[in-house]
Formats: structure tokens, sequence, C-alpha cells
């Protein structure tokens, strides 16, 4: 018995990936010997008592085909049911849900199902953001553009460092609350005054950590929506640095938080910091109704259980309208010239929530909506519910915490390059195309461990993941002082000062390199994709615009050099044409820990 079907080959589905509702697509499979009866069987999500069976007819000797046509936007889910030489068995998708070659299963309880993305509409992300190359700035610890270097609005109860070389510490109290927060000094005008470094490196778009008022560092803990943080300089700084930035021709993002707020804000007013009463204070306040309490004022919902950051019940009216309603957040700041927003913890905002910031957001021009998932975030699960903020009218694009663990585990042998090209193909593959194409990639963020850390220094693995960030689809990010050799585990040592004058040289050329490889081929921002590999440990990938603009990447992620040849290629979903292409570079030797670009 020999039965094959490939998910990601347009011979056994077609169209490739993610449909748009109503969508034909053509399912074929292959049998040997003949079977008596080939099924597809077929869920919507959630409507696992009611599935579609469709008989797929035999059309050639050992092949079978047949259509189905989705009625309705979100996910389905299916598996092929095999009836041969008296024997029903069934075929699904390998264990963890990748897509490709798949395995027989004698129980149709055992069987792990393929997914199928089904779209409202299409999204087209703006034009400067697909091309964009981002950096992203954590205020406090980037830089201090006043003359004299004193910092604005220092404030009560916190310190600020001796030196900007001082490594960040929280001081806490013995239930870990912190007790004082700590500031470097860094603003507005800072940013301003390094923006020819800025461009200079190649940027072109910038996403700020949250700008308003909060008594933290981070400012994930919004004390204020309708107000800068003071530390951070004026509203006329902030208007001044927009008009610089878009005089550059660059773009600038904000972070919306609105899942939470702090528990010290005007809308709480936990501490009585705020003039006019906030929820903690009585049942009269026009904001009680925004928070779930428990046992009024003492318990209430909070993130992640975190009582500093309670959070707001987003089915409040109110809130909704104060957040993206006509002379709300979303409306004050859009308005001033911001280019767009990245939300927080995305999968806590329910869909409804997110569809109205998009919808305030598209009355603007060229505004980008990104969200916060760690996730694959097509079939994201939050607190019970399926999210489908990438099926049209939310969310342009994601942060893309996937391919990133893709591009440190390969680094770092946890996976082979087989296994890297399943699972890259499976993300293309469940993606709306416009969301693989146009996903916010980095490296590193203000969650995570510097990756000169998490790379133990290596600068040839450095080299190699900075070239991948660049050259892989999606809009690559840069968290900042990354490119200057910044090393740092979570919280609080990601966040340390940028080190002016004392940056890492080896570490700015590996990223003037890779940014570079970027601005060569301004096409690998809107080219196709096709991924392959030779062997465990080389791999490639073919970023194809037309016969004139295409880039082939090989690597060899391994110890030992490796001579690549044309018979040993495997390439699970490229067309002949391509597959030429990439046939004709070999065979190659490729050097342990290289990359090599053989440009058209």
């Amino acid at each position: 018995m020999v039965v094959y079907y490939n998910s990601f080959g347009l011979d056994f589905k077609s169209p490739f990936g993610a449909v748009v509702q109503q969508t034909p697509i053509t399912f074929q499979f292959k049998a040997a010997p003949a079977a008596t009866g080939v099924w597809l069987v077929i869920y919507a999500d959630g409507q696992w008592q009611t599935p579609t069976k469709v008989a797929l007819a035999a059309v050639a000797a050992q092949t079978y085909r047949g259509e189905f046509t989705p009625t309705q936007a979100g996910l389905y889910f299916y598996y092929f049911q095999i009836t041969q030489a008296g024997q029903t068995f069934y075929y699904g998708c390998q264990d963890g849900g990748y897509g490709g070659t798949g395995v027989v299963y004698q129980a149709r309880a055992a069987v792990q199902m393929y997914q199928l993305t089904v779209l409202d509409s299409v999204e087209t992300p703006p034009q400067w953001y697909q091309q964009a190359i981002f950096y992203h700035i954590f205020v406090d610890r980037f830089a201090n553009g006043n003359a004299d270097g004193h910092v604005n609005a220092p404030k009560p109860n916190s310190f600020i460092y001796g030196t900007k070389q001082d490594r960040p510490l929280y001081v806490k109290d013995a239930s870990g609350e912190v007790l004082r927060w700590d500031f470097y000094g860094g603003n507005l005008k800072g940013i301003m005054t390094k923006l020819d470094y800025l461009q200079e490196l190649g940027v072109t778009a910038l996403f700020l950590s949250p700008i308003f008022e909060a008594v933290s560092n981070h400012r994930y803990d919004t004390g204020d929506y309708l107000k800068l943080e003071p530390m951070l300089g004026s509203l006329a700084d902030f208007d001044a640095l927009l008009q610089e930035v878009h005089r550059r021709g660059m773009h600038l993002i904000l972070d919306g938080v609105f899942n939470h707020v702090g528990a010290n804000s005007r809308y709480f007013n936990l501490n009585h910091t705020y003039d006019g009463l906030g929820a903690s204070e009585s049942p009269h306040s026009p904001y009680y109704n925004w928070f779930n309490f428990t046992d009024f004022p003492a318990k209430y919902k909070s993130w992640w259980g975190v009582t500093d950051l309670p959070t707001v019940d987003k089915n409040n009216t109110d809130y909704q309208q104060f957040i993206y309603g006509p002379a709300g957040v979303i409306e004050q700041w859009t308005q001033r010239g911001v280019d767009g927003w990245r939300l927080d913890v995305a999968d806590e905002l329910p869909d409804f929530f997110i569809h109205g910031i998009r919808q305030r957001l598209d009355q603007y021009p060229q505004k980008v909506l990104i969200g916060e998932v760690w996730e694959d975030a097509s079939h994201k699960i939050a607190y019970n519910q399926r999210r489908h903020y990438l099926a049209g009218g939310m969310l342009h694009a994601v942060m893309n915490y996937p391919l990133r663990q893709l591009i440190l585990d390969v680094l770092q042998g946890k996976i082979d390059a087989q296994t890297w090209v399943r699972r890259l193909l499976t993300l293309k593959e469940n993606y709306p195309r416009s969301t693989f194409q146009y996903n916010f990639n980095n490296l590193g963020t203000h969650d995570t461990k510097r990756i000169l850390t998490i790379l133990a220094g290596d600068y040839q693995h450095l080299a190699l993941a900075t070239q991948l960030l660049l050259t892989l689809p999606g809009v690559p990010c840069l968290y900042y002082g990354d490119e200057a050799g910044l090393t740092g585990d979570v919280d609080p040592d990601n966040r340390r000062f940028f080190p002016w004058e004392n940056e890492d040289p080896q570490a700015m050329q590996l990223y003037r390199h890779a940014i570079q490889l970027r601005h060569e081929r301004p096409w690998l921002a809107t080219s196709a994709f096709q991924p392959f590999y030779f062997n465990n440990t080389c791999f490639g990938y073919l970023r194809y615009a037309d016969a004139h603009h295409y880039s082939i990447f090989l690597l060899n992620v391994g110890t030992t050099a490796q001579r690549v040849l044309a018979t040993e290629l495997v390439a699970p979903a490229m067309s002949a044409q391509q597959l030429t292409l990439v046939q004709q570079c070999c065979p190659r030797e490729l050097a342990p820990g290289s990359l090599q670009i053989i440009d058209n």
C-alpha cells in the first residue's frame, strides 16, 4: 500500500495556502494499488459533528481528484479517508500540525488534520511598510538629546543611573513588586539627534516603545493615554520628531497598550495620583465599569495576575469609544501624523475591538496595524476563543516570533534543514499571503534575551542570523543596540542604554552588511519565496521577482564544509522553472557557517 499527498504541492492542492471564501479548491490524492474509495473529510472550525465529505473521483491511474469550496471565512481542518483491499484507513498531517507530506493513521481518533485558512478579504499593507526596515526603540534607553544631558521631569520615588554604562537593576520588595523604577533619561530629542545615524544604518521606519504618561520606565502601565510622558519631552518635541522623520521619507509607529492600564493611572487611581475619581476609589467613578472587580476595591482582574496592571473590559462601550471613537486615542494620535500602531498583547483584545481600531485607522491613508502574537497567529486560541484577526479588516501583520525561533533553532542545531523547510512552509501555507510576505520580523525585542547573548557571542552565527532576517520574507525590525553588540539576559538586562561611542565594530559591520543585502535587492520585499534543502545542514531559498530579478541563498549551518549536488536537492513546493534555476547552481562548495548568494 502506497498513499501520498503533499499540501505544499500545487499538484495536490490548488491554489496553495490561504484562500478567500467562495474560492474553489482542487484536491488530488495518490493511492497504489487502486483504492475502492477516497474521500476528503473536512470540518469548519468548531463544527466537529458535521463534516463535509467529498468523494474524490479517479482521474488517472492511482490518482483521485475532487473539489471543495469554503463558504465562510475562518479555519477548516481536513484529512483523507481511504478504502483499499477491504480496509479503511486515514491520511492526515504529521504530528504537530505541519503541512506537506502526511502519514497514515489506522484509527480515526488518532488523525492529525491539515489546516485550511479561509479569508474574508485580502489585505494590502501600505506600500511604505512593505519596503520598510524598522528600528525598535526603547525610548528611555536610546539617547538623551538635552545639550547638558539633564533628565526631563524626574519622577518621585525613582532613581536615575549614575552613568549610562550602569546595568539595569530592579529594586523590588519581598513580594516581587518594583519599589523604585529606574531611568536613564532617553527622550524624543535624543531620537531626533540620532536620525542621521539611523538613516546611514539603512533604517526607514521607527517603532517606539510606549510614549504615554506612566509610572514605569517601559510605560506598559499607561497612566493617561492622551498625555505624552513628560520625561520624554513635550508635545512640541513629538511633533518636531514626526515632522523631521517624514521630511526624511521615514515613518513612525506607536505601541498601543489597550488591554490594561496602570493601577496608578487616571482611570484606576489606586494611589490617588490624579485629580478626579478613579475606578478603585469609588463605584461612582466614570471609569468604574471599565474594570471587573471581584471584591471592591482590593480584588480585580489584572493582566496575568499582575495587580499593577488592571485589565480593562473591552466590552465596555465607553472604553471602546475612548480608544477608537471619533475623538478617541487612536484618532488623536493618528491625526498628529503617526503612521500606524503595534497592538500590545493583541490576542487578549477581542476581534471586534481590533476591528474597531482598524476602522478608525482606515480613515487615514497608508496606515499600518500590527499585533503582538507569539505563536502562529493563523490559528491562535486565547481565552477559549479562536482569533480571526488575520481574516481581513483587522491586523495587517503580526510580530513574527515563530520565524525568529526557526532562525535560532536551525543555527543552534536544534532542528535540521528538512525540518526548517517544513515548518517555514507550514507558516507560509497557514498565513494569508500578505501576512507571510509582510510579517513584522525580529531577532530580539524588549521581551527577549539579546541575540548576541542567545548565540553565546558567536559572530559567525550572528552574521547568518542577521542575513536571514534581512532576506527572508517579512518586514525586518532591528532591536535598538543589537547592531552595536549590546548583550543581556531577559528584562531588565536586555534594556541597557545604547553604548554610544563604544559600539562593537564587528557587530556593526555584520548588521550593515545584512542591511546592504536588502537595499541592493529592493524587490526582495515583494518577491516569491521558495525554500529547499540538500541534507541535514545545507538548505536555501529562492527569492524570485521575475526572470531578471531573483537571488538564490545557500546556507551551510554545519561545522564542516559540504559539497551540494543537484541530485540531492529537495524542493517541496517549487515550480519546474524555479527548480531549474536552483539546480544550475550545483554542484557547489559551501563552507561551514556560511551563506552564499547567487544573483541572476
